[in-house]
């Protein structure tokens, strides 16, 4: 009789311990979700600090005062569009050259921002070309665009758009619109 008590109360001992092994685990599976609740808000607290450093230095770097920025739109379903070439007067300002995901994102109306630096306050001309071709009519008969247009820089941020669109056929209209700056 006493291997079979002996039995029962190492059966009952073994059971209290499984029970607090199991409160044991639910108390570190608790810890882990609080760990990873404030490890969360520590990544939010970094990515807010990352963009207000990045307001910060662009607001030293291109004070209001000699900021322009120059943003592209297109209205244009069938352009495929290859690069596009900033000047500033006689100064280079940009060029890009596009991918098929970034003509892409233009048709569905994405905005892409080909410049900001600092100019002086007075008048400017900005020039720009365009090179590309419509879809229908093959890589091989390649289409170019130029305008160039002359604006007002005073002692606020400037922004232009360069929107991209069709004036009939297969020519191409690109008209300039200052925008409010909204930072």
């Amino acid at each position: 009789m006493a291997p079979a008590r002996t039995v029962i109360l190492l059966l009952c001992a073994l059971s209290g311990l499984g029970s607090a092994w199991a409160d044991d685990q639910r108390q570190h599976l608790s810890d882990l979700r609080l760990l990873d609740s404030e490890i969360q808000g520590i990544k939010q607290s970094v990515l807010d600090l990352e963009r207000d450093m990045a307001q910060l230095e662009d607001s030293q770097i291109y004070p209001a005062v000699q900021q322009l920025r120059v943003f592209l739109t297109m209205e244009v379903f069938d352009f495929e569009l290859d690069q596009v070439e900033l000047m500033l007067g006689d100064t280079a300002l940009s060029s890009h050259e596009y991918s098929a995901r970034e003509v892409y994102a233009l048709r569905k109306g994405g905005v892409q921002q080909l410049f900001l630096g600092n100019i002086s306050p007075g008048v400017h001309t900005l020039k720009a070309r365009f090179n590309g071709h419509f879809e229908d009519a093959g890589s091989d008969q390649p289409y170019e665009k130029s305008i160039e247009v002359s604006f007002r820089k005073d002692a606020t941020p400037q922004w232009l758009e360069l929107r991209i669109d069709r004036s009939s056929g297969q020519q191409l209209n690109v008209r300039v619109f200052q925008r409010e700056a909204t930072e």
